[in-house]
């Protein structure tokens, strides 16, 4: 076969190619192009796409005569994918589950603690969780469930710490129906056998008094429950996650908590540093948050100014990540809705608990305050302000400009003569 024949096939098929919904070009041996079909033409007029390329050599008499190849565009995948995700962390901030996505830091302390939570949430061992109040205990047990191999099964959470001590055995090993006054028909099951296949996150396990810890050891030692009023034990597949912000071992000194418990649930040990160690990660983790309560509050803010992270950086933060969240809670809400960015001064009124800080320096809409007080310079004053931040927002096009303002635009171009814009 010669250069010619594949010419010709090339004109025959050219009604194939234009028809194909990808981009085609076809190459000669020197890389010369000697086809494009339209959807090649009009792929190259537009840009800013984002492109992956197939190509094969063409071999007439098993020399190498030229190459065809085919251009994807993958922008709307890509799009795509990018919605997916935001839709992904919007399900899990509705469902209350986290993922180590949501765990945000770059600092090199939690980083080690992610890493470890990692590695460990792909074993069956037991993970104790140590840390402050508000460093975000429970969010790294959801994402250990989330990562290991009972992800598709059951995360059962109880606060230990939340529960009178005569209420959290039947809380946890559930009971048989009349087992005692109040006792409703048909027993109920706890939350072991609720967790069972699945993760049982043990919060506050250091509040827990000594009759339940010897209980709880039981059930781990054994790997089987006994509900109150039962004479019958049920076996249980349960990987426990616990956590605490109470000094254990010194407890154990005091005889307030069980060696052998310890021992038990400290298996994978991993510390959650507190914010004051980390403050290199609080813009990061503002932003994050921001993002979030912008829907949940009805605001816009895109942004955090400089000295606003500065005064934020200031903090011991005692409360840790969960103060950080109240304080931008309350400067949120006391924004209006047209504003868009958080400065130092919504901080420091937050962080003093006030309602609302003043507003007369504010000007949502960008019209300087200086206004004439003559109404005819005061209107003169005003449309030029709008129109050159209207110009500057387009990027110097003033149709855009004129759509933005709502105006035709030989009116914009009237008016920016007679102002002398």
């Amino acid at each position: 076969m010669e250069w010619n024949d594949v010419k010709e096939i090339l004109e025959d098929v050219k009604p194939i190619l234009k028809a194909t919904s990808d981009a085609i070009c076809i190459l000669d041996k020197y890389g010369n192009t000697i086809y494009e079909n339209p959807l090649y033409e009009i792929m190259l007029k537009r840009g800013n796409l984002e492109i992956v390329a197939d190509s094969k050599d063409i071999y007439v008499d098993g020399k190498k005569a030229g190459k065809v190849i085919v251009y994807h565009d993958i922008s709307e995948v890509n799009r795509l994918r990018r919605e997916l995700d935001r839709l992904n962390q919007k399900l899990r901030k509705v469902e209350a589950k986290y993922s180590f996505k949501d765990i945000i830091g770059e600092n090199e302390k939690m980083l080690e603690a992610i890493n470890v939570a990692k590695t460990a949430a792909m074993t069956p061992a037991t993970i104790m969780l140590r840390g402050e109040s508000g460093t975000g205990k429970e969010i790294f047990a959801n994402a250990i469930h989330n990562t290991s191999p009972r992800r598709n099964e059951k995360f059962v959470k109880i606060n230990c710490s939340s529960i009178p001590d005569e209420l959290l055995e039947s809380e946890l090993f559930g009971y048989k129906e009349g087992a005692f006054t109040g006792a409703q028909r048909g027993g109920k099951k706890g939350l072991f056998q609720e967790a069972d296949r699945g993760s049982l996150f043990l919060d506050e396990i250091g509040d827990v008094s000594p009759r339940m810890q010897v209980k709880i050891l039981r059930a781990l030692q054994e790997k089987e429950i006994m509900p109150v009023g039962s004479t019958e034990s049920i076996p249980i597949d349960v990987r426990i996650i616990c956590a605490t912000n109470k000094p254990l071992e010194k407890m154990i000194e005091d005889g307030e908590f069980r060696e052998d418990l310890y021992y038990r649930l400290n298996v994978f040990p991993i510390k959650i540093p507190p914010l004051r160690e980390r403050k290199d990660d609080i813009e990061a983790i503002s932003m994050y948050l921001l993002n979030q309560y912008n829907d949940y509050y009805g605001r816009k803010v895109t942004s955090i100014d400089k000295e606003a992270i500065k005064l934020l950086k200031k903090g011991d933060w005692p409360g840790n990540v969960r103060e950080l969240q109240n304080v931008l809670s309350r400067a949120l809400i006391n924004l209006s809705e047209d504003e868009e960015v958080l400065t130092a001064e919504d901080i420091e009124a937050s962080i003093n608990g006030e309602d609302a800080r003043p507003r007369k320096h504010r000007n949502p809409g960008g019209v300087p305050e200086n206004i004439p007080s003559e109404l005819n310079a005061a209107v003169e004053y005003i449309e030029t302000t709008v129109i050159k931040r209207a110009i500057e927002q387009a990027g110097g096009d003033k149709n855009k400009a004129a759509v933005t303002l709502g105006i035709p635009l030989r009116t914009l171009y009237y008016k920016c003569k007679k102002l002398g814009i």
